[in-house]
């Protein structure tokens, strides 16, 4: 299973260092025709100038660069394009085999965290009253595995709170309907966990954006909306809202 990190971050990283590289190479050129013109000292220390500025305006391009599309959010957008995950969503599952339980309805919150080189999760389950019952990490970068993308978290539960346990969550994205930002608004997958109590277990899940909220307070409130909101359904409906 290729690491993300190791091939598409990196892909993406090449492409904004051509960008300032094309963009160095541009200033070179006219900064090369305009001394030849009318030169500062003479040609053969006026070329040895352009080298040198070109050297200093290329690496703080590269930084000014990186640092802008790392803090804005659209040109983040723009720079992870399918991938682009950052922001709140909710979740629902249901566990597979658990007895008593096969229609019932779990939900909580993840919050991704993207950069221009990793991407990673925070998040925790809910109860019926909204408090937490489990809280999940993730402890490894997003990791590529066929046409689904999967995490490694660790994970602690509220029926166990001091004990630490490992759980993988596999993801197929969908894909908005935006003809030009083409990014996830929506996920389906499965989450395996790996120790404690509930080890085996295997909870459906269903992931969906919350484009406009900025805390998981705001998620928390678009659930509180509806008497049903802890159910896959109406959870869609919230995020639209």
């Amino acid at each position: 299973m290729p690491l993300l990190k190791t091939s598409d971050v990196t892909d993406r990283v090449r492409r904004l260092n051509f960008l300032s590289l094309g963009i160095v190479v541009t200033y070179a050129i006219i900064a090369g025709k305009l001394v030849s013109n009318r030169p500062v000292v003479n040609p053969l220390v006026d070329s040895a100038l352009v080298f040198l500025t070109s050297i200093g305006f290329y690496q703080i391009l590269v930084e000014v660069l990186f640092e802008i599309v790392g803090k804005f959010g659209s040109l983040l957008k723009i720079y992870w394009g399918s991938l682009y995950l950052h922001g709140l969503w909710s979740y629902t599952y249901t566990i597979d085999g658990a007895d008593g339980n096969d229609d019932k309805v779990f939900f909580g919150i993840w919050r991704f965290e993207q950069t221009l080189y990793d991407t990673r999760i925070v998040g925790f389950g809910l109860t019926d009253k909204f408090i937490a019952r489990s809280r999940v990490r993730s402890v490894t970068e997003m990791i590529a595995n066929g046409v689904m993308y999967e995490f490694i978290n660790v994970r602690s539960d509220s029926i166990d709170p001091s004990r630490d346990v490992y759980s993988r969550t596999s993801m197929y994205f969908e894909l908005n309907k935006n003809w030009f930002f083409r990014y996830p608004t929506r996920m389906r997958g499965q989450t395996m966990v790996y120790g404690g109590p509930f080890n085996g277990r295997v909870y459906n899940n269903v992931f969906v954006k919350h484009e406009s909220a900025r805390t998981e307070e705001d998620v928390i409130a678009d659930l509180k909306r509806k008497p049903s909101s802890h159910d896959s359904e109406s959870i869609e409906q919230a995020s639209l809202q």
